[in-house]
């Protein structure tokens, strides 16, 4: 059932259709929009034009640079200065679409794209705050009525309009949408009573599936904007291969062309590949999502030559995945799995295929088509101006944000206290240069430093003038840089923040120290800590913990941030 409106608004529309069969897609529309047309007419008494109801021919576009603009369908729209709803009789209960198409312009006083309004209906709330501002968006919903009229109201918002396009309503297939799904928490089960968005729909490695190649009429869109790193990643087609079989997938699921096409891991002929291809979603925070993976084997020669794991986020949903395993050892079967995500805290949602390779099969891994719906919260809701966050998601979004935020101090921190160090280096240099000695881990230079007698092997100029926690400090680094292996070496940045550290603790003025600074006081080094435990000390100019230098000598740049208010150094 499609309509496309035109004139002034009007409070109430009564629609009646007869589904053809169990269930009627807007194939079967066109005979029936006639009757409509001069049914409504009739009881309306409205002028000629004022009311018009048109063919859908079904091109429902989920993105608004997918839409033609100059469509019949976005030439006319009914403006609504108050509440008004459209009823549909619903003579067969189950889950259907309603498709609703928006493209704001200007007439006469009216202007479009500053309208603001709700959707509704009886049970769920479709939209709110909605408002479109310039290109053509279609809504896609999907409900299972079980009473005998569908009723979708329109609310504009204090002192606005609201205004509507076109509207679909079709009959969904019963097995389309089932009752069950996987959570990260197990099964999960209650999908039929629940309103869904389709939020994103898309054929992986192929191009754009129009209506006209989809039994149910959908429009499937391309990948490639999605992929986070499209190097990884190539396109496989083998259309003519797709075979439907029981247990699997059916046309209605998703068409040949979809399950024809994959977007497939670039390997390169590669056998220690080792790297997942990955797509990144927007969506609401705030919502639990059905995520709907299409799967089709048309890569392989034979069977069991293609394992791979299949993940939402970081969770593993499907571990060294066996499409021939799943569908009676077919080759190239259409298949689906569902699965419900927890509730998002992010407003990105991330797809990814990896390998799997214990089973001694060249890497690789497939996916064919995607589909996200977004299901209705706690209060019914499918909008995001009511999205629900629970006191969980509420901490992990604050910390996200400490965290940034923090880094971000951090980083400036660093920064200063890098120049700061350069620019006293340079100043040192110029006061007086020194002479070193060179250090050796395996000779007697590094028992010296072991045993605390540093004294003997530095410059004899600075004995008796450089303060002993400082040159320990120098000690220490200068040992770890002349590691035997490359993993256990500091960074520069380590190096640098450690004799930045050893210069403080040399013009530091500490109360209560004594004025002795012989270097045979300096004790035996301290070895690796890595445990950082709950340290609260904080770093000063001009006072320090000296009893707490050794404490983290061996700390690496991972650390960096958390040491920014520690005294010990690094």
């Amino acid at each position: 059932m499609s309509l496309a409106t035109q004139g002034p608004s009007i409070s109430k529309a009564v629609i009646k259709l007869k589904p053809a069969g169990a269930w009627c897609s807007a194939r079967f529309a066109h005979n029936i929009c006639l009757f409509l047309f001069f049914a409504l007419k009739s009881l309306q008494n409205l002028q000629k034009g004022t009311l018009k109801f048109a063919f859908c021919t079904g091109i429902t576009r989920l993105e608004a640079h997918m839409i033609l603009k100059d469509s019949p369908l976005y030439q006319t729209a009914r403006v609504f200065t108050g509440s008004s709803k459209y009823t549909f009789s619903i003579h067969q209960s189950g889950r259907h679409w309603i498709r609703l198409y928006f493209y704001p312009f200007v007439y006469k006083s009216y202007n479009m794209s500053v309208a603001n309004f709700a959707v509704s209906t009886q049970d769920h709330v479709l939209l709110s705050n909605f408002s479109v501002t310039s290109s053509a968006v279609v809504k896609e919903f999907s409900l299972n009525v079980i009473s005998n009229d569908l009723v979708i109201t329109f609310t504009p918002s204090a002192n606005s309009t609201a205004f509507l396009n076109a509207i679909e309503v079709v009959s969904v297939p019963d097995a389309l949408i089932i009752d069950d799904a996987i959570s990260p928490a197990g099964k999960f089960q209650g999908l039929l009573p629940m309103a869904l968005e389709t939020v994103w729909r898309v054929n992986m490695g192929g191009p754009i599936v129009t209506p006209n190649n989809d039994t149910l009429w959908r429009t499937w869109i391309p990948d490639q904007k999605f992929l986070v790193q499209p190097n990884a990643a190539k396109n496989a087609s083998n259309i003519a291969a797709v075979t439907y079989v029981p247990g699997g997938a059916t046309q209605d699921t998703a068409p040949q062309t979809v399950y024809g096409t994959a977007t497939v891991m670039n390997s390169t002929n590669d056998p220690n590949s080792n790297f997942n291809v990955s797509w990144e979603f927007n969506v609401d925070i705030g919502f639990e999502y059905l995520v709907r993976f299409h799967f089709c084997d048309i890569v392989s020669d034979s069977l069991n030559q293609l394992y791979f794991s299949v993940y939402i986020d970081p969770w593993i949903v499907v571990q060294g995945l066996d499409l021939s395993a799943l569908l009676n050892n077919v080759l190239a079967a259409a298949y689906y799995m569902d699965y419900v995500t927890e509730t998002t805290v992010s407003n990105k949602l991330r797809i990814s295929v990896g390998p799997y390779t214990l089973k001694g099969a060249f890497p690789n891994a497939i996916l064919n088509g995607l589909e996200i719906m977004k299901l209705n919260n706690s209060k019914g809701s499918l909008s995001a101006a009511d999205a629900v966050i629970n006191s969980s998601s509420k901490k992990n979004v604050s910390v996200m944000v400490g965290t940034i935020i923090g880094a971000f101090i951090a980083l400036v921190l660093a920064g200063i206290l890098f120049m700061l160090f350069r620019k006293r280096r340079r100043l040192a240099r110029q006061r007086l240069s020194k002479t070193w000695i060179p250090l050796s881990t395996n000779g007697g230079n590094s028992q010296s430093m072991k045993r605390g007698q540093l004294d003997q092997i530095i410059d004899s100029s600075l004995v008796g003038k450089i303060r002993p926690d400082s040159l320990r400090k120098f000690g220490e680094t200068a040992e770890k840089c002349l590691a035997d292996f490359g993993v256990d070496r500091p960074s520069m940045g380590d190096v640098l923040w450690n004799l930045e550290y050893a210069l403080q603790l040399q013009e530091a003025v500490i109360d209560g120290d004594p004025e002795e600074n012989s270097t045979n006081l300096i004790g035996e080094l301290s070895p690796q800590v890595n445990n950082f435990g709950d340290s609260n000390t904080s770093i000063s100019a001009t006072q320090f913990e000296v009893s707490a230098v050794d404490d983290l000598s061996g700390v690496s740049m991972s650390r960096v941030f958390s040491q920014l208010v520690k005294s010990e150094g690094r």
